[in-house]
Formats: structure tokens, C-alpha cells, sequence
């Protein structure tokens, strides 16, 4: 077979269109696939929005906690607050408190309600 023949022609013609494929295969797979691809970038999104979500639950609950001692503080006394944290802290109850005990339903221990 000589270098001219018809065959070898379309074989060199061919590889070009042939590597060139090749690679726009593997760019377009590893934008897929790959460790920066789409795939990745959406998990990564997910993932983010969770993350803030949590982020917002934190904040939220922070806030709560800085309101409370605020409200411990001696300037800005509370005392209905102080006068909960006490007896929850001590076990007690006044004289004249109405305690009912009831099961909260999700839990093995019942909660204590007192009331005047």
C-alpha cells in the first residue's frame, strides 16, 4: 500500500476530527463529573443552603439566650424569670403552689407544672 492510496487519504483526514472529539469529550465529561464540575456545584449548593438554614436556627437560638441574660442581669431583673430558674434550679415549690404532673407524650419523664 502506498502513501497515496484512497484509504490511507481518509485515514489522515480522520484523525483530526477524531482527537478533536476525543478531547471535547473529556473537557465536557470532567465539566460533568469531574471534582469542579456541575455536579459537585449543585451538591455544593445544597449544601450551602442547609449550612445557612443552620446558621439561622443558631443565630436564633443565641438571640434567645442573650435575651435571657439581659433579663438576669441586676439592672434589667426579672422576677418572674429569676423566681422560675429558682425553683427549677432548687426542686422547690411555695406552700401554695398547685403542682400537676403530666406526660408530655414524646419523653419518659413527666413535667411539673406549678400554678398559684
Amino acid at each position: 500500500m502506498s502513501s497515496t492510496s484512497p484509504v490511507f487519504r481518509r485515514l489522515k483526514q480522520a484523525v483530526a476530527p477524531v482527537i478533536a472529539f476525543t478531547v471535547m469529550a473529556y473537557f465536557i465529561f470532567h465539566s460533568v463529573e469531574g471534582d469542579r464540575g456541575l455536579l459537585t456545584y449543585w451538591s455544593m449548593q445544597d449544601r450551602v443552603t442547609e449550612i445557612a438554614l443552620v446558621r439561622d436556627e443558631t443565630t436564633q437560638k443565641r438571640k434567645l439566650l442573650e435575651q435571657h441574660v439581659v433579663s438576669l442581669r441586676a439592672k434589667h431583673l426579672d422576677p418572674d424569670l429569676l423566681d422560675e430558674r429558682a425553683r427549677a434550679m432548687l426542686n422547690a415549690a411555695h406552700p401554695d403552689d398547685v403542682i400537676i404532673f403530666h406526660h408530655d407524650g414524646y419523653s419518659d419523664t413527666a413535667t411539673i407544672t406549678a400554678q398559684k
